[in-house]
């Protein structure tokens, strides 16, 4: 009979740890991407160079940037608005040259880029739109920059 309880409190210890243990996995799943993004940035933000006028009301920008960690790119996504209420997504074309195809991820370091031609009128630019760059850096999840402004 000795033995019933201890078999008990090892039977609620182990299912003590894996609670635990899978509540744990779960709240760095949450938080994990804004704690990252946040603290571990994949690259510093976007510096504009210059910007051009465009075909169609179209901006077509140079730009340089910091790239911070050796992560894998992904993609960059444009957007126009305001981020804390009204914004869309727009085209965003990253110009190569013809037969340019080279990987697109970049070394770690201070890096020049463009031109980018961006769906926003030029003046809308700076002050109503933002960008975000996403990456691979480990296996847990996407990681999301916001690089601009």
């Amino acid at each position: 009979m000795g033995r019933v309880p201890g078999q008990i409190y090892t039977a609620i210890a182990s299912a003590s740890a894996a609670v635990i243990f899978s509540a744990t996995m779960i709240l760095i799943w949450l938080i994990g991407p804004e704690v990252e993004t946040r603290l571990f940035p994949v690259v510093g933000k976007l510096n504009i160079e210059r910007m051009e006028v465009a075909p169609n009301g179209q901006t077509k920008v140079y730009a340089s940037f910091r790239k911070l960690r050796a992560c894998e790119y992904i993609g960059i996504a444009w957007f126009r608005g305001d981020r804390a209420s009204d914004f869309t997504r727009v085209s965003l074309v990253l110009d190569r040259a013809p037969g340019d195809d080279s990987n697109p991820n970049r070394p770690v370091g201070f890096q020049r880029s463009g031109p980018w031609t961006v769906d926003i009128p030029m003046d809308e630019i700076p002050s109503n739109s933002f960008v975000q760059l996403f990456h691979k850096c480990h296996f847990a999840w996407t990681t999301t920059t916001e690089f601009y402004p």
